[in-house]
């Protein structure tokens, strides 16, 4: 795995610049959570980690943040996924290096598999990594990796499939298989202000915090709302939360 991460950077390390920290900033806001998460920061050239909030400490149970590393997580991924992640892992080495550079950094890489705690349970994860420093030639110098647990929404007990997710106007690619040699872009089941009223309610957020966050009325909310689950086929938004992970909406 650390030869296959190294692909990426194409074994080129550079500083952080001046921009990293808003950048950084900026994808945090394309993250999908609906349940406990911790975020990290990999170099790819060096394949290490080189920041890790202290949640990872509440989700894996570790003592210290200090404890994790990129090892401890690969050997923790339960047997049954690993050679599956692997798999994706690689599918997305090829995904990202055909790209053309200036796109690099618009793409997020979204599935599922579970992990080891230190009391021995597995809990699912739903693994969001998008690309935050890049070189001219779309070398990826540093990921944001983001582990949200999802075990509360994984009543099937099935992984999802791997997705790359469009940012900025990019075209997604939902729940491509790795033997797919050409990419087709999956059509938009929701428009961009749905997906927003999506994030901000599975985040947790009332209709009236949803009008002012976006700036429309309390009765534009709830149509987009309606819409939402409509076009989702869904009853309510914990069913939409569980689909919406299958099915890599957000």
């Amino acid at each position: 795995m650390k030869k296959t991460w190294q692909e990426l950077a194409k074994y080129s390390e550079e500083e952080m610049d001046s921009d990293f920290k808003l950048e950084l900033y900026k994808k945090l806001q394309n993250i999908f959570h609906v349940g406990d998460f911790y975020y990290y920061i990999v170099n790819f050239a060096t394949v290490e980690v080189e920041w890790i909030c202290s949640d990872v400490t509440r989700v894996l149970g570790l003592k210290d943040k200090k404890d994790f590393n990129l090892k401890l997580f690969f050997d923790n991924i339960h047997p049954d996924d690993k050679q599956r992640f692997v798999a994706y892992e690689r599918k997305a080495i090829k995904f990202f290096n055909e790209l053309d550079p200036p796109k690099v950094l618009n793409y997020k890489l979204s599935y599922d598999f579970r992990i080891r705690q230190t009391d021995g349970n597995y809990i699912w994860i739903l693994m969001q990594c998008i690309p935050i420093q890049s070189n001219e030639e779309g070398a990826i110098i540093r990921v944001l990796d983001i582990h949200t647990d999802v075990t509360h929404l994984k009543t099937d007990n099935q992984p999802s499939g791997l997705s790359f997710l469009g940012l900025n106007g990019e075209p997604s690619f939902i729940n491509v298989t790795t033997e797919e040699l050409f990419l087709s872009p999956t059509k938009e089941l929701f428009t961009p202000r749905e997906k927003e009223v999506i994030k901000l309610t599975v985040e947790g957020h009332k209709s009236t915090k949803v009008a002012d966050v976006l700036m429309i009325s309390v009765h534009t909310v709830h149509t987009h709302r309606k819409n939402i689950m409509k076009k989702s086929k869904c009853s309510n938004w914990i069913e939409f939360s569980s689909k919406a992970i299958v099915n890599g909406w957000v």
